[in-house]
């Protein structure tokens, strides 16, 4: 079946092979590079921690003290600079070698 077929069926009326049709067409569409665009360079203070791994502030504290992210910080006394890409990098890392959640 065409999913310009489907897409004039109303919902209700689908099985789930063609609702998971039209997903998988949906999905397929959307750019791969847009996601990653969407990643600012830099984060800035325990603040750019906090929008970059979404967490409190507290946690985000946490994951800077650890040494986790140390690698991807720049930090000259109360001005600290995240290098967003390696700092996820690294937290990635860190939880596959330690096959469990950072606590």
């Amino acid at each position: 079946m065409d999913i310009r077929e489907l897409l004039s069926k109303p919902v209700a009326m689908m099985t789930g092979e063609e609702l998971l049709a039209i997903q998988r067409e949906a999905i397929a569409e959307i750019p791969k590079e847009e996601v990653t665009s969407t990643l600012p360079e830099f984060v800035y203070g325990i603040s750019g921690i906090m929008q970059l791994f979404n967490c409190s502030k507290s946690k985000a504290q946490k994951i800077k003290n650890s040494g986790v992210i140390t690698g991807a910080i720049q930090q000259d006394q109360r001005t600290i600079i995240v290098d967003t890409r390696l700092a996820l990098k690294l937290f990635k890392e860190y939880t596959n070698q330690k096959k469990k959640r950072f606590v």
